[in-house]
């Protein structure tokens, strides 16, 4: 059995990994601050370690497979100096991650505003057609249990792409190291921040995710941002971009339907962006094997009856 530690493990998207990678079976223990008594009563039940609140480089032994380390965690950190002494393989989230699923067919979706959403439509589509997928989310979706799943026997694996720093050993964003064969950028909104001092040093990350994308790979992008067209029209000539726009609809009796060549499906619409959102998972879906007269007859029922 494997034998996994984890260093921060109260940051949310690394909290549901331990428990992802308990499930499937690796011998798995955990440290960090603020734990909440319900954290550690759901690592105890789920049969994790863990040693308490701080930092425990004692614990560190040289029969650990791998070291996961958080987002936040300093360089100076006792357990990662302990595992560095110790020649322990350290990897940051989105590492992990990837060497978890690199076998799989990864969908990354990335961009400002959008992904949550984007990836809720899907998951639901997929569940609906009792296709099995693993999942990455740093956000909460009312659609899946947990923010992580991790299994032998799927083929797909759904990630959502942030810019979030990797780690204290690596200063590159997280969507940077997935490889997508399925690459989604919804839209690009850019604020002055300290990470991104302008335009451009923000579209850099973005260019560099698209680079990123495997040989013969797709890019499902929005064609309303001029930003992101731009982007489209410098990928490689081996990656095909597929644009999508805002769906189009009729409206009947008071009531909202999608206007599709497999007739009307009646849809909720909850915010500007939600067909323009459901295009996109739409396309993901279509990239899947869904066809689309599947994905409209879920989609309508997702709207009916969940909300992300």
């Amino acid at each position: 059995m494997r034998k996994v530690h984890l260093v921060s493990g109260t940051e949310p998207l690394l909290f549901d990994i331990t428990l992802a990678i308990r499930e499937k079976g690796y011998e798995v223990s955990v440290s960090g601050n603020n734990f909440t008594p319900e954290m550690i009563d759901r690592l105890e039940q789920s049969g994790c370690t863990f040693f308490g609140e701080g930092w425990f480089p004692e614990k560190m032994t040289k029969d650990i497979n791998f070291v996961v380390l958080g987002s936040t965690v300093d360089k100076d950190n006792p357990e990662l100096i302990k595992a560095k002494e110790l020649g322990l393989l350290v990897q940051s989230i989105p590492e992990f991650i990837y060497q978890r699923v690199k076998e799989k067919t990864r969908v990354v979706v990335a961009g400002t505003r959008g992904k949550k959403t984007i990836l809720s439509m899907v998951s639901y589509v997929l569940l609906k057609q009792k296709v099995v997928f693993d999942y990455a989310f740093t956000s909460k979706t009312s659609v899946l249990p947990d923010q992580v799943k991790m299994s032998y026997e799927s083929r797909i694996a759904l990630i959502e792409g942030d810019e979030l720093i990797t780690s204290a050993l690596d200063p590159r964003v997280r969507m940077e190291f997935y490889r997508p064969h399925i690459g989604v950028l919804t839209n690009i909104l850019w604020e002055p921040s300290s990470e991104y001092q302008s335009l451009k040093d923000y579209t850099k990350t973005y260019r560099s995710f698209i680079a990123s994308i495997e040989r013969e790979g797709k890019l499902i992008y929005f064609g309303g941002d001029q930003t992101v067209s731009s982007l489209a029209e410098e990928t490689r000539e081996d990656i095909t971009a597929i644009p999508y726009e805002q769906h189009v609809v009729e409206e009947e009796d008071g009531k909202i339907y999608l206007s599709t060549r497999y007739g009307k499906f009646p849809v909720e619409i909850p915010d500007t962006y939600f067909l323009v959102n459901m295009n996109a998972a739409r396309l993901i879906c279509r990239q899947l094997g869904v066809k689309d007269a599947s994905f409209y007859q879920a989609i309508s029922e997702y709207t009916l009856s969940l909300q992300p």
